[in-house]
């Protein structure tokens, strides 16, 4: 899948280390949540220049015919962006994970917050994101947060010097085995999707997706790019909202 191609977006990111002014970070409480406004917007936006020229030396995809890849872009973008593809809530999962024997349940941990992002070995915005929410994990570890990755499909399989030795995976064997390698690169838990990748598309099929659900299960949030600086900001929000009573009316201080 040539999902959101980088060769396309990351020319159109700002210089230098990218503000959250393209997001509405403010919230809105109804009468069993506190939600946050969506950031389905394409743009890859969450990294400084010298970051982009990084993950960009990592694939090999500007070297198509020009014409073939803005036509296939446009099409991913609206087919796997912008909200297209998932119904907006809550989508339950067990998945197997990647480090050591045993399964993760999305029901099964309500009454923490969880926030997770999809991610592969050939996604470069995933692989830099990991580790910063790596970061994040060591912040919340007193709280009730639980962040993970799920491995879904790769963004580049196969692709240049970097991915060449990943191609899409043929069996739950060798996606596991890309999964564990994977999670060597943070110290977050990584859950394998199947081979038929229910949960990937369950939440839309956006190769770096990010998702925060609340502690009573509720969908609080879902981005096309995952954005530790952004997740962050909300679960801050959402613990002293907690802290707070939960109050229908409710300002951060």
């Amino acid at each position: 899948m040539r999902a959101l191609i980088l060769a396309f977006l990351l020319p159109l990111c700002s210089i230098g280390r990218a503000q959250l002014n393209n997001w509405d970070p403010s919230w809105y409480t109804t009468d069993s949540a506190l939600i946050f406004h969506d950031d389905l917007d394409y743009y890859l936006n969450a990294y400084s220049q010298t970051e982009i020229k990084a993950m960009r030396r990592q694939v090999n995809i500007w070297r198509m015919n020009f014409d073939k890849l803005m036509l296939q872009t446009i099409r991913d973008i609206r087919a796997y962006s912008e909200g297209h593809g998932m119904v907006p809530r809550t989508h339950d999962f067990t998945l197997p994970t990647a480090k050591e024997a045993g399964s993760y349940s999305l029901r099964a941990n309500e009454g923490k917050i969880r926030a997770f992002m999809f991610g592969s070995i050939s996604n470069p915005p995933a692989r830099v994101q990991i580790e910063r929410w790596s970061r994040l994990a060591k912040k919340y570890a007193a709280e009730d947060v639980q962040l993970f990755v799920i491995y879904g499909r790769e963004l580049h399989p196969g692709d240049h010097k970097a991915f060449k030795l990943y191609p899409q995976p043929k069996s739950e064997y060798e996606k596991a085995a890309y999964a564990k390698e994977f999670a060597q690169l943070g110290s977050i838990p990584v859950l394998i999707d199947g081979l038929d990748d229910a949960a990937f598309t369950a939440y839309g099929k956006a190769p770096n997706g990010a998702y925060l659900i609340d502690k009573d299960g509720n969908l609080v949030f879902r981005s096309t790019w995952a954005d530790d600086r952004k997740m962050e900001h909300m679960i801050d929000t959402l613990l002293k909202w907690y802290k707070a009573g939960k109050p229908k009316v409710f300002e951060a201080k």
